[in-house]
């Protein structure tokens, strides 16, 4: 009982807010339309390189908006959710999770208006959308999880702010790309296990390469990949799957 209602409240918390329900529309139009007049991908070698270039400016731009959604919202009702708690009205687990389920179906429509307009504009592999909406959808709503998460751990929402940009940045500088994780200090190598954008672009780059076959000529920046897989190995994601 305490589940229902709290979700109740919070999917009419969101539905009324039509102003932000439009802001995140057309910014979902926008970055769609913005990567679809950048990006036509074909099938020659340089075309590798811009696929991961792409697939990571996805998930990048997805946790940047979903932890920026949501990072704000706790502590602006920390005060009354603190004494609701306190008077034993429900407990802290259904308000989290009734908070974050809340999200997901502005969160299924905003991904599948993104997905409609930049799979075909840029070229994606074709049979693999299904996928595309649902490993976007889901990293959406973890990220989202996420800043709920920094917001309940934060004061006020000037500090979960502050603690919004090197939390990104670290989960850039560690997403398995940009640094290997050998050259990792030991201390810190959980941070590859923990970021937010690592595992959302290695499962977009699975979906897109799997089964994709180049052509050899044209320019290109390293060794040949004749394949999906060997572009995959390319990038140190031979071993990595979906399952």
């Amino acid at each position: 009982r305490q589940f229902r209602l709290l979700l109740s409240r919070s999917l009419d918390e969101v539905f009324r807010g039509k102003g932000a329900i439009i802001i995140k529309t057309v910014q979902q139009v926008t970055l769609g339309l913005i990567y679809g007049g950048i990006y036509q991908l074909g099938m020659n070698q340089a075309s590798i390189q811009d696929r991961i270039g792409l697939l990571s400016l996805i998930i990048i731009g997805a946790t940047n908006m979903a932890v920026a959604g949501t990072i704000r919202s706790f502590p602006k009702e920390k005060a009354i959710v603190s004494n609701e708690i306190a008077s034993k009205m429900y407990s802290t687990l259904p308000y989290f999770v009734s908070k974050a389920i809340s999200e997901i179906p502005l969160i299924g429509i905003f991904q599948t208006m993104f997905g409609v307009l930049i799979y075909p504009l840029t070229g994606l592999q074709k049979g693999r959308f299904k996928n595309f909406l649902g490993l976007t959808t889901l990293h959406v709503i973890a990220a989202e999880a996420v800043g709920l998460l920094i917001g309940s751990v934060s004061p006020t929402s000037d500090f979960a702010l502050a603690l919004f940009p090197p939390i990104i940045v670290l989960s850039i500088i560690f997403d398995g790309k940009n640094i290997s994780e050998e050259s990792i200090p030991k201390p810190i190598r959980w941070i590859t296990k923990a970021g937010l954008i690592r595992w959302g672009f290695e499962a977009l780059a699975v979906n897109e390469f799997e089964g994709l076959v180049f052509e050899t000529g044209g320019p290109r920046r390293g060794p040949v990949a004749k394949t999906g897989a060997e572009a995959l190995e390319r990038f140190g994601l031979g071993t990595v799957t979906l399952q």
